[in-house]
């Protein structure tokens, strides 16, 4: 895999990314505050006071180490030869890049071009970052139609129970696509070939291009069945850690709302804030915005505004997505200028 160009081309669609990402999150906040009357955010001291700053700071740590030791015991899994330090950069970058791409669809990309950096195959790497992001779908996408089903009271868009059908469904094709992908392969490979032959007869792709994304996809195609094959087949214990790190990484994240909640003085259920964020980060999974901004706002406001005290809703939401989300992109883009620029090499 050649590096990426880093002409102007690129920084102007990050910086549009960026931008969108901002104004679509900023308008989502004016909307909440406008709808419950709260106003913008203020500021509470009781979150700066030293007992939370210390909590928060340990959720943070086991939130982000989490996120890299999944991806780090997934590539061990697959016999990579990559250390914990090449991992933790990476999970900053998939932050950045993850909300400022529609469907964040930006943050395996960058990963795989890094890893690619660190030796590891574009195939391997792309078969990682697969089977980590599937691990975390299928925790979510079991938790969040059985916090549906389990907990009626809770009402989106009408019926409950309408949107746990929906998932349901919605987790059908998934799964439906994910094994053929990984038993059957060739039919996978078929249908996107006929998809590329479309394309050609409408002169929308060259007979060489077509050519060359025919051979580039049979070859990944391949080595993401084989790769997920040594995945199963592999160290049992490596397996496990992936899995077992993928949990720990999804309860720090959908805790921390809880956290503020209860460091603001308030009672929260901690089981049902932690259902609310299974379903707010499963239809993030469908938001065309960069990194679901706006909508996950939204989201969230709309499942957690019988819990949270009056006031207090829109100061949790910018919590919540400040400490989760901004905080890791920030960082992320520090850690993207640095190690993703030509010539560098990873360490």
């Amino acid at each position: 895999m050649k590096d990426k160009p880093t002409g102007s081309p690129g920084r102007v669609r990050f910086v549009l990314g960026a931008a969108a990402f901002l104004l679509l999150s900023g308008a989502a906040f004016w909307a909440i505050a406008a709808f419950v009357g709260d106003g913008m955010p203020r500021f509470d001291p009781r979150l700066v006071a030293p007992r939370s700053v210390a909590l928060i700071t340990l959720f943070l740590l086991v939130y982000f180490l989490a996120d890299g030791l999944r991806l780090y015991f997934v590539l061990r899994a697959l016999n990579a030869p990559v250390t914990l330090g090449q991992i933790m950069p990476p999970v900053f970058v998939n932050l950045f890049f993850s909300n400022i791409t529609p469907l964040a669809t930006g943050g395996g990309f960058a990963q795989i071009w890094y890893l690619q950096r660190c030796g590891v195959g574009v195939g391997l790497s792309a078969a990682a970052t697969t089977i980590r992001t599937i691990l975390a779908m299928l925790v979510i996408f079991v938790s969040a139609p059985l916090f549906l089903v389990l907990a009626p009271e809770v009402d989106i868009a009408g019926s409950s129970g309408a949107l746990a059908n929906t998932i349901a469904g919605v987790i059908a094709v998934y799964m439906a696509g994910f094994l053929v992908l990984l038993l059957r392969p060739a039919w996978m490979v078929a249908v996107c070939e006929w998809g590329l032959k479309v394309l050609q007869r409408m002169h929308i792709l060259g007979q060489e291009r077509h050519a060359a994304w025919a051979e580039a996809l049979r070859r990944e195609a391949r080595s993401f069945s084989e790769g997920f094959g040594r995945f199963l087949s592999g160290a049992s214990q490596l397996s496990v850690a992936a899995v077992l790190a993928t949990l720990t990484f999804l309860l720090a994240l959908f805790a921390m709302p809880a956290l503020l909640m209860a460091l603001l003085g308030l009672e929260p259920d901690w089981l049902t804030v932690i259902g609310t964020l299974s379903v707010v980060t499963f239809l993030m999974y469908f938001a065309p915005t960069p990194g679901g901004a706006g909508f996950s706002e939204l989201a969230f406001a709309g499942l957690m505004a019988g819990q949270v005290g009056e006031g207090q809703l829109l100061l949790v939401i910018f919590a919540w997505r400040l400490l989760t989300i901004y905080l890791g992109m920030a960082i992320g883009a520090v850690v993207s200028l640095q190690i993703l620029r030509p010539g560098r090499i990873c360490t």
